[in-house]
Order: C-alpha cells, then sequence, then structure tokens
C-alpha cells in the first residue's frame, strides 16, 4: 500500500474494486437495511422527495440513487439508443440523451407517453438534444408504438444492444404487456428497468387513487414475465444497486 497525502494507507485500485464489489454484494443481501430504506422513502413521500429532482433545470422524477444508476448502466453498456415509455416532464429523457453523450454515444432517446404535456416538449424542442430524442405519443402496448420503436432502434442500430426504461402506467396488465410487445424488439445484452417495482413494498394506502398496489404492481408483472421468458434474466449487477432505489429488482437484461 502507498501513502495519502495525511499518513493514512492507501489500497491499490485493483484491492479497493474489490472491496467495492463485496461491499455491494452484501449491501444486497441486507434485508434489514433494505427495510430501512424502506422507512426513510415512506417518510420521505411526505415531502414529495421523488419529485424534487432537476437534471439540467428540468424536473425529473427520479430519485438520485437511481440518477447514478442509469449512469453505470449506460457507461457499460454503451447501447445503441434508449427507450423509454412515460415521459411526465421529459427530465428523464434529457437524462439519457446527456449520459449517452457522456459517454462516448451519438445521443439516441425515443420517449413514448399517451399523452405528451406542452411543457414536456418545450423542455426537450429547447434542450441541446432536440435533435437527438424523438417524442411519440400512443399507448405504450399498442401496434402503432411497436411499429415505431421497430423502425426507430433499426434506424440506430450499430450493432449493440438497448436500453428500455419502463415507466408509465404501473398496473401489472400493462407492464407486463409493454414487457410482452417491446422486448422481443430488443437484441441480446439490451437491458430492461422496470420502474416503481417498489410499489409492492410500500404501505398500501400510499396508492389507494391508483389502479396499482400491493400484489398488483410492475414487480408481479416482472415476475411473471421471467417465469415465461427464459432469454432474460435478473441482472444482479444491477438489480439491487440503489440503497433508497424505485428499480430494487426491476433490472433485466436479455440473454
Amino acid at each position: 500500500m502507498s501513502q495519502g497525502p495525511y499518513g493514512q494507507e492507501v489500497e491499490p485500485n485493483e484491492t479497493y474494486l474489490e472491496n467495492r464489489f463485496r461491499q455491494i454484494s452484501q449491501m444486497a443481501d441486507d434485508d434489514s437495511l433494505r427495510e430501512q430504506a424502506i422507512a426513510v422513502q415512506v417518510s420521505a413521500n411526505a415531502y414529495g422527495y421523488g419529485y424534487q429532482q432537476l437534471w439540467c433545470g428540468v424536473p425529473i422524477i427520479r430519485l438520485p440513487d437511481d440518477i447514478l444508476l442509469i449512469q453505470e448502466i449506460i457507461h457499460e453498456l454503451k447501447p445503441s439508443c434508449v427507450i423509454e415509455t412515460g415521459v411526465a416532464r421529459a427530465g428523464s429523457l434529457l437524462l439519457n440523451a446527456s449520459l449517452m453523450e457522456i459517454a462516448g454515444l451519438k445521443p439516441a432517446v425515443f420517449g413514448i407517453d399517451i399523452q405528451i404535456f406542452p411543457h414536456a416538449r418545450k423542455a426537450v424542442e429547447t434542450s441541446r438534444y432536440a435533435m437527438h430524442i424523438h417524442l411519440f405519443e400512443s399507448d405504450s402496448t399498442s401496434g402503432e408504438t411497436v411499429q415505431a420503436v421497430k423502425q426507430f432502434t433499426s434506424t440506430h442500430d450499430n450493432g449493440g444492444p438497448v436500453l428500455l426504461v419502463l415507466d408509465s402506467n404501473h398496473a401489472h396488465d400493462h407492464v407486463l404487456k409493454e414487457l410482452t410487445c417491446l422486448t422481443p424488439l430488443l437484441p441480446s445484452g439490451s437491458v430492461t428497468i422496470v420502474a416503481d417495482t417498489i410499489i409492492e413494498s410500500m404501505p398500501s394506502h400510499l396508492y389507494e387513487s391508483r389502479p396499482w398496489g400491493r400484489g398488483n404492481n410492475p414487480l408481479t408483472a416482472l415476475h411473471e414475465f421471467l417465469e415465461n421468458n427464459q432469454e432474460w434474466e435478473l441482472a444482479n449487477k444491477w438489480r439491487r444497486r440503489g440503497l433508497l432505489s424505485e428499480f430494487h429488482d426491476g433490472v433485466i437484461q436479455r440473454l
């Protein structure tokens, strides 16, 4: 070991990375810590914590841990394009485009929503990525969406994988249909992030006004999908990467 500027021992980079991987794996298996994290998220929900973040000045409905996770995935995966269902205020689309650029890739992002609001269009159109983000207004499980995604992925096909993010209607049947319709369009090595799997762990009263909740959510849909689609598996490297995360056990990769 070498010494740092204050006399502390500095471990070799190889050892540092080994320790990092070991600690990540141990934390992923710590159910007690996860329960504490859920408790923090329940308390923070009273302040709309999931809606507090901005990406380059645009609202992004993502937890900070998950923003970092997406950065890790895009940096390592080097996707040819990113497909995302659920546009909201467009911050996540700008995140995807900027992270592709940082990773040395030409940004190519396709955002799908059943309704795209004027403020979301403006956020995209006035950004530096206006030419690299395509907005498509339709049900994410419709035939026209499937055809549009086929066209977009073929246009931006460089032989690499694709990153798909599902973050629209969180009801079991809808998410399962998204998975069934859209994942066959992705090449091997592609990654799908299923957002809001956290719903299964949150108090049911938080979703009384929504058509989803415990037992009827993205995680239950993902479990059913994986049972019937052996070419996809949980991506152990990323599925429990975040602590305060809405993606817990919601990251899968095509073999």
